[in-house]
């Protein structure tokens, strides 16, 4: 059995946001709700906490009780909601009703790990968790967050941040891309190293590609799924049949932190090549439910789940929501259902699973 998580990053952008708040997360996100309750699918979103204890602090309570309201109303509605961090919202601004982004703390490595620290890392994390949870323990007083997705998938290093996530009760990660790299002016990761198992324990003691089992500071991965492509195939049907891979969204509603619009045609010519080439996220984002479909078929292949339950995320983002992005993804849920070696689930259950 292949188990697929949806999974959404409830968020703003972080670099320039075109429309109020409204428009780019909340509205969205009840396109997203109605969708899936109609279709009695639980999901896992993981809502960015930064983005509400900083409006908060500069007393930005419209922002703050929406936010509030609307994720109260997915966990009562039987979503799941789980951790999500961009720490570089604890150094941004609020000027002229438009937000000034730092860019040089987007990676929660930063602050550092020092426990004694009011604004490092591990207090960052401590203080978010106990955030949402009083959020939720409102709505169900036995409500615990137990898993997370760092910000532009930023875990590495991940010794000292595996640590200090286990500590503060995190028993779940989900920002692992096998075999996707990023190395930008705010941002790295490199995940191309070969991981033996599709799921696997990351602990603080091990590399993060090595299984460590069930040991203490571990958490077990449920990575986003990632595939690659057949280039001149993949290139043609684009070219002859854009629509059978690519969803095409429409004007985007923001920009994002590491957007460089300096970049030439020849390292544009080179992303491409790479992009072609290479592995991708199996995104809600980006692709047609058909070629998404496809794509977790290979999924399932590959990775042996005849043999054995496996488990991974697919990724989409609210503030990409589109009337055409919905529609796409009821789709791709309906054939998915079809599909009796699929199990769609949320990150919840499956802790509940394992660690029974």
């Amino acid at each position: 059995m292949l188990n697929i998580c949806l999974t959404f990053d409830y968020e703003l952008f972080l670099g320039k946001n075109f429309g109020t708040e409204e428009e780019i997360l909340f509205a969205p996100t009840e396109q997203i709700l109605k969708l899936l309750k109609s279709e009695k699918v639980s999901a896992t979103f993981f809502v960015d906490i930064c983005s509400v204890t900083q409006n908060e602090k500069l007393g930005r309570e419209s922002y703050v009780n929406a936010f509030r309201e609307q994720i109260q109303k997915m966990y009562r509605e039987g979503q799941d909601v789980q951790l999500h961090i961009h720490p570089n919202w604890l150094r941004s601004s609020y000027k002229e009703k438009e937000w000034i982004f730092d860019q040089e703390s987007y990676r929660l490595h930063f602050f550092g790990f020092d426990r004694n620290g009011d604004e490092s890392a591990f207090a960052i994390i401590n203080n978010s968790i106990h955030y949402l949870n009083n959020i939720l323990c409102e709505v169900d007083k036995q409500y615990q967050c137990i898993a997370y997705r760092a910000g532009g998938f930023a875990i590495q290093p991940h010794k000292e941040l595996v640590k200090a996530l286990y500590d503060c009760g995190i028993r779940v990660d989900s920002s692992i891309a096998p075999h996707l790299v990023s190395k930008s002016n705010t941002n790295f990761y490199d995940y191309t190293h070969k991981t033996e198992q599709t799921n696997w324990y990351l602990s603080s003691e091990h590399e993060w590609w090595e299984n460590s089992e069930k040991l203490g500071n571990s958490l077990y991965e449920i990575p986003i799924a990632t595939e690659n492509k057949n280039p001149i195939s993949f290139l043609i049907t684009r070219t002859i049949s854009p629509e059978k891979i690519k969803l095409h969204l429409g004007r985007k509603k923001g920009a994002y932190i590491n957007e460089d619009s300096s970049k030439g045609r020849k390292n544009q010519k080179i992303s491409y090549w790479k992009y072609l080439s290479g592995y991708h996220a199996l995104s809600l984002d980006a692709y047609s439910a058909d070629f998404l479909y496809k794509q977790l078929c290979r999924y399932y292949k590959k990775n042996r789940c005849e043999a054995r339950d496996v488990t991974a995320a697919l990724i989409g983002h609210p503030k990409l929501v589109t009337d055409i992005y919905i529609e796409n993804m009821k789709r791709l849920i309906q054939m998915i259902k079809s599909d009796t070696r699929f199990n769609l689930c949320n990150i919840n259950e499956v802790y509940r699973k394992i660690s029974h």
